[in-house]
């Protein structure tokens, strides 16, 4: 009896070690790297600590679904490839544009936004009445953008591209680009941090195509039933009120 009940120990030990380690494999293929870039006030560092609208989102979903993942920021060209090859990686605020729709599972909209051309309000000379009144200016943007994807798409060759945004803000200042392509909420917000005089700037056109929503999306080579879990976390905490709560902190 006493070598059965060992034997039926050893057993007992097997099946427990057996069950940790199939755990551990779902948990091993759960895991999952956020990536983003600063871009305030969507997403944006202090001290180290990842804030903005968008980061908010993020975070409540990684919360309601009881997740835990690193969120690191990069210049949004390695993000963008990094989101694009690698799997299990996450990304945010991305544009949802024909061009991108294959190459991601798309998890949801998480912020709204908007994109306009801005020149110095002392360049009377400058006239935009239509997009294509704006193809003879040389126009500051951004690497990998989606800005810059668009207006690529559509022929533009005087592009000055940059890889960080707030470049193109001093940039126009110093007249080395006759206009540039900015998110509105952004461009406000970092006309301020940055001490600039926002007079004299002005808006002179809104790209009504690249005005919609910004995305948290997935690598496509990501399990679906992550995807999934995402989207359900998501949409639950659009159901309970807390994503209305963080939009209005922001726009209202």
């Amino acid at each position: 009896m006493l070598v059965d009940d060992v034997q039926g120990g050893n057993m007992k030990i097997l099946k427990v070690l057996l069950l940790l380690i199939i755990l551990s494999l779902l948990l091993h293929s759960e895991e999952i790297t956020i990536v983003t870039e600063e871009f305030p006030p969507y997403n944006y560092q202090v001290d180290g600590e990842i804030k903005g609208i968008s980061s908010e989102i993020v975070l409540a979903v990684l919360k309601e679904i009881n997740v835990t993942a690193n969120i690191l920021s990069y210049p949004w060209g390695r993000a963008y490839v990094l989101a694009s090859t690698k799997k299990n990686y996450l990304i945010y605020s991305i544009a949802r544009i024909p061009e991108r729709e294959d190459l991601f599972h798309w998890v949801g909209s998480i912020a709204p936004y908007s994109t306009s051309f801005y020149k110095l309000k002392s360049r009377t000379d400058i006239k935009i009445n239509s997009l294509k009144d704006a193809k003879q200016y040389k126009i500051g943007c951004s690497n990998a953008d989606v800005i810059t994807e668009y207006l690529q798409s559509l022929n533009f060759t005087h592009l000055e591209v940059v890889t960080k945004d707030v470049q193109n803000l001093y940039k126009l200042l110093s007249n080395r680009v006759d206009l540039i392509a900015y998110d509105d909420i952004s461009f406000s917000y970092m006309i301020k941090k940055e001490g600039l005089d926002i007079t004299k700037y002005e808006r002179v056109y809104l790209l009504e195509e690249l005005s919609d929503q910004l995305y948290m999306a997935f690598s496509k080579s990501t399990d679906i039933q992550l995807v999934e879990k995402f989207k359900k976390g998501l949409e639950s905490i659009k159901r309970k009120g807390i994503f209305d709560k963080i939009q209005k902190k922001y726009f209202f």
